[in-house]
């Protein structure tokens, strides 16, 4: 089985913001990095909640406002060990479009629905390549059949 660390977004390459940061703030990092989802950590690195596009648009002209007044708090995560399925099946029955990703508590990752997609893509690849060549077309199976007597 495939486990969620394979396909994740490595804490190394996150963009974190802490719940002191603003609204506005928020915007121009997502923005800046072609992101969705900005988790939400302390001084020490403890997920804290998690803020994406769709919360910000929520929070209208309250650009000023700090990240602690509008993120979720409850998020719902996945540990980096679990099996993929489990966490395509998680997002898929909670309508997440993301999981923060946690090893021994301690944030070590993201995984977001475009990452299933890139999964899904590879799947498909691999089938279209495994597929025989399809060297018998219509045409050519009407053409070799003779006519009934």
């Amino acid at each position: 089985m495939i486990d969620v660390s394979e396909i994740m977004t490595p804490r190394h390459s996150l963009v974190i913001i802490g719940p002191d940061a603003t609204v506005a703030e928020a915007r121009r990092t997502m923005a800046a990095h072609a992101i969705r989802h900005l988790p939400i950590t302390d001084g020490d690195g403890r997920l804290l909640g998690l803020v994406s596009q769709t919360d910000l648009l929520v929070a209208g002209d309250g650009a000023a406002r700090p990240l602690a007044e509008i993120m979720v708090r409850e998020v719902d995560t996945i540990d980096e060990r679990s099996n993929l399925r489990h966490a395509a099946m998680l997002m898929f029955r909670r309508k997440r479009s993301c999981l923060p990703v946690l090893r021994d508590g301690q944030l070590s990752g993201i995984i977001t629905d475009s990452d299933f997609l890139g999964v899904a893509i590879a799947l498909m690849e691999q089938l279209e390549a495994a597929e025989p060549e399809a060297e018998d077309t219509d045409s050519d199976l009407e053409a070799r059949v003779e006519p009934a007597s």
